[in-house]
């Protein structure tokens, strides 16, 4: 299968380079991208594993393509898959539908992939949003071993105009990759903590330098593990509902609205106070309006927990949800909090006398 993949993945790529290989750049966007594209190729060999492949979505601007050329020498043992939308400044619909597209092929082969990282090279704010809201919808950084790179020729000074991306850039494992304009500095790769303002200023990670070496803020990691343990103790909605060993109770608590608050009582606020100790969070229990777990429906949408889930009306569930392909589909699972079994009962019958049992005991002591 993976195979198969990289070979998929490898005729998209050519297929776009050649499509656009005529394309003319200028000599300074020129040194920039291909300044970029060295920090790419040593932070995927920072973080390589055995089993990594590339997803690579761009804008096919000039600047773009300058960074794509030669994609054979790329970091990426199980292959690297090109998607190349080019931006239709008359239709912004025809952009919006072409790159949903691209992103849908792209969570097909995240699939059957291990070890993703998703590239992202543009130099167009609006192809930057875009993305943003299709990798949504199509949950292409819904898993959290996928990776994202954000690539930009945006100065550092001019980060106030990409608030659109905080969202993406602030919830997933990303990174963005921007322009520096000191003398030392080639690039700087940022990162947003969860659960921060858009005007909040990013965290550093790593820099790209003029003598061309990548000088790591947190070695050895470049992606910071910002999920451990927030440090400005967010308030986050969740959602669990009744079943037999989880009950839903009012207590009293002069801080809400009518002075009363909901929990649980069950595995969903055991499972959330160890979470909010350890994580450094507070919480907020929100019901789904027909107190179900949540079923598909005929729309493509969820009922329940799950559809609270997927709206991002709530950050997540303590459930407990038991695994299943669809509900896997659309949400991550945690590492399971608990296993059950299910046993088949069936009556014994009635003993009934045998004359001949006598005999059954002399043939097997023969």
């Amino acid at each position: 299968m993976a195979a198969a993949a990289m070979r998929l993945w490898l005729s998209l790529g050519v297929t776009c380079l050649l499509a656009h290989a005529h394309l003319p750049h200028t000599s300074d966007k020129t040194r920039r991208s291909l300044e970029s594209r060295r920090a790419l190729d040593i932070m995927l060999v920072t973080e390589q594993c055995s089993r990594s492949s590339v997803i690579l979505v761009t804008d096919c601007s000039p600047w773009a393509f300058s960074m794509m050329q030669d994609l054979t020498d790329l970091q990426a043992p199980w292959g690297v898959g090109v998607f190349g939308v080019t931006n239709n400044e008359q239709s912004t619909n025809m952009t919006h539908e072409k790159l949903s597209q691209a992103i849908a092929t792209a969570k097909r082969l995240r699939e059957v992939s291990w070890w993703v990282t998703v590239v992202v090279v543009s130099e167009d704010p609006t192809f930057l949003s875009t993305f943003a809201e299709s990798s949504f919808k199509n949950h292409l950084l819904s898993v959290h071993t996928v990776r994202l790179l954000v690539f930009t020729p945006f100065p550092h000074h001019r980060l106030h105009t990409l608030h659109h991306l905080h969202k993406t850039l602030s919830r997933t494992n990303a990174l963005l990759v921007v322009d520096d304009s000191s003398p030392v500095l080639k690039t700087r790769v940022l990162s947003w903590l969860p659960f921060t303002d858009p005007e909040t200023r990013p965290l550093p990670v790593a820099s790209w330098t003029t003598d061309q070496s990548l000088s790591l803020v947190y070695p050895p990691n470049l992606f910071p593990k910002k999920f451990l343990r927030f440090p400005h103790r967010p308030h986050v909605m969740v959602t669990a509902e009744e079943f037999p060993s989880q009950s839903a109770v009012m207590v009293d608590d002069p801080t809400k609205p009518g002075g009363k608050r909901l929990i649980f009582k069950g595995i969903a606020e055991y499972v959330l106070e160890i979470l909010s100790t350890a994580m450094n969070f507070t919480y907020t229990y929100l019901r789904a309006p027909d107190r179900s777990w949540g079923v598909p429906k005929s729309d493509g949408t969820w009922s329940g927990m799950m559809g609270l889930i997927t709206r991002e009306e709530v950050e997540f569930s303590p459930g407990p949800f038991s695994l299943d392909l669809t509900r896997s589909q659309w949400t991550e699972y945690s590492a399971y909090i608990f296993m059950s079994g299910y046993q088949v009962l069936a009556a014994r019958g009635h003993p009934k006398p045998d004359p001949w049992c006598f005999l059954h005991c002399w043939l097997c002591a023969q």
